[in-house]
């Protein structure tokens, strides 16, 4: 009788043992499935950051581009005198206006340089976070084989309680 007491004592043991790695493999990998998404959306993010510094860029050539057409046809109107008041106005709108240009494209500069860094941020976290993803695969793994170890055990002691 005592024997069966306490068979039936470790058995419980066992029970609640399993039970308890079960929750933590069930925990383990809904924190891994969180952190596959989290990842998926940092991903996200800075392809995202990286199509806005890609249009920048564009935006920025092109005015540029402007802006030398503007310099190539003032040169070209200064041949006729009679257009020299007028020309020169436009000139001076020309400039403000690249100025402005040149203004917004050293925002867009500054913006492409905070963008940039805030992807290479990104891409950091992304690597950290397949790190811990790694890592937490690794764990998720020793605690299934510790599962299936401990559920191979209680199986063998419920056999050979059976056999009893």
């Amino acid at each position: 009788m005592r024997r069966e007491a306490g068979k039936a004592v470790k058995l419980e043991k066992l029970r609640v043992e399993s039970d308890s790695n079960l929750s933590r493999a069930e925990k383990a990998e809904a924190e891994v499935k969180e952190l596959k998404n989290e990842l998926a959306k940092r991903e996200t993010d800075v392809h995202n950051h990286l199509n806005k510094i890609q249009l920048l860029q564009m935006d920025l050539e092109r005015a540029e581009k402007r802006a030398d057409d503007n310099k190539l046809e003032k040169s070209k109107s200064d041949k006729d005198e009679t257009l020299n008041e007028a020309l020169q106005r436009k000139i001076q709108m020309l400039e403000q206006q690249l100025d402005a240009k040149e203004h917004d494209r050293k925002e867009a500069v500054d913006r492409a340089r905070s963008l940039e860094l805030q992807a290479e941020t990104f891409e950091r976290k992304a690597k950290q976070l397949d790190a811990e993803k790694l890592d937490l695969e690794r764990r998720l793994e020793e605690m299934t084989k510790k599962y299936e170890q401990v559920k191979g055990e209680l199986d063998q002691t419920l056999k050979d309680l059976e056999g009893l």
